[in-house]
């Protein structure tokens, strides 16, 4: 998995990936015969960044029209989502591609969709099933899971820690109700009731898994808190795993900036980023952040937009069992989601083979 992780983004530089984010909306042919729009959960921020830079380059294969909007940031709401669903539903295009903020709040809107004739399909989080027609999710609940505790568990191990040595964690998830997310922690939580993970502990959910949202200052706000509860301590965190894109960077930003730091030889930070988010915490030794977790999202955007026109089309229905997505070849379609593939566990050793 590595190797053609770094295969695929050795060209891509992150300046590369930033220039196609200018635009707000744009097309890849004027000509297009399909018109396929796609809503992330907000823009502004890398990860989605780099999934519209694969569905770009999907929609340049296949000579569609590819419109790209979403709330900002501090604006992450069902609302701001159905509002522009809105628009696309009265202008007719023919698939909506989504990552749902709240699965069961955009259930109707995505309804009124498919009764006007459009596809709609869920990318990165899923909907209700009810409500969209294929979901293209970048990699399994277990998978996640298991990559995000691998994070954490290959650095507590070095630093001391195991069936004799108990380590408290706390999960940083986003709004609460994040399909994925939620689907993540559940699988977090089975994993730790086998022996590979039992020395890692949750002491108390109500404290220790937390919902800042998507709001950037609360975020950092959050895990600034979370990081002044860390250190060796039976009553303290060991290690901190965070299930968004914006929370992974703000553990390590706020550990950084943090006036009292606990001993970074006796706690972890991981969780789930762009390997360019996280680097310059990875790289430095002082800095707990030690492992990072993702797939490669530019894939994610060019398979979402890619099984969206096959479905607009007729190449594949919501019964296919694979489909031939371009340069990706073949993908297994079960139980209506299409699957990308298993999550990547980088660190140190491998962060600089990847420019994304």
């Amino acid at each position: 998995m590595k190797k053609n992780f770094g295969r695929k983004f050795a060209a891509m530089t992150l300046a590369g990936v930033m220039a196609c984010t200018m635009f707000t909306g744009f097309t890849a042919s004027a000509d297009g015969d399909v018109t396929i729009a796609m809503l992330p959960k907000f823009k502004g921020e890398n990860y989605f960044d780099a999934v519209k830079t694969g569905a770009q380059e999907a929609s340049d294969e296949l000579g569609i029209t590819l419109l790209y909007d979403g709330p900002s940031q501090d604006q992450a709401t069902n609302q701001k989502q159905v509002d522009i669903l809105e628009g696309w539903i009265a202008q007719g295009v023919d698939a909506i591609l989504v990552s749902p903020n709240d699965p069961t709040a955009i259930a109707p809107t995505l309804k009124k969709a498919q009764e006007n004739g459009i596809k709609v399909v869920t990318f990165d989080a899923d909907a209700q099933e009810d409500a969209r027609d294929l979901f293209v999710n970048q990699v399994t609940a277990e998978a996640a899971a298991k990559g995000l505790l691998d994070g954490a568990k290959q650095d507590l191990i070095a630093k001391g820690y195991g069936d004799d040595k108990k380590a408290n964690i706390a999960l940083v998830s986003s709004t609460g109700t994040d399909a994925n997310q939620n689907a993540w922690q559940a699988a977090i939580e089975e994993l730790l009731t086998t022996d590979e993970y039992s020395f890692m502990v949750i002491q108390n959910e109500d404290t220790d898994v937390l919902f800042p949202g998507t709001d950037e200052t609360k975020v950092n706000a959050e895990c600034a808190t979370l990081i002044s509860r860390m250190g060796p301590g039976e009553d303290q965190i060991q290690a901190a795993i965070a299930l968004s894109s914006m929370s992974t960077p703000a553990l390590g930003a706020q550990y950084e900036s943090a006036a009292s730091k606990p001993d970074a030889t006796a706690i972890t930070l991981t969780g789930l980023a762009t390997p360019n988010a996280l680097k310059t915490y990875i790289k430095d030794e002082s800095n707990p952040l030690a492992t990072g977790v993702l797939w490669n999202c530019m894939d994610l955007g060019y398979l979402a937009v890619q099984t969206a026109y096959q479905l607009t089309n007729g190449d594949i229905t919501v019964d296919s069992e694979t489909i031939t997505a371009g340069r990706m070849g073949d993908k297994e379609i079960s139980d209506r989601q299409v699957v990308l593939g298993d999550a990547l566990v980088f660190d140190a050793s491998n962060v600089d083979e990847f420019d994304y």
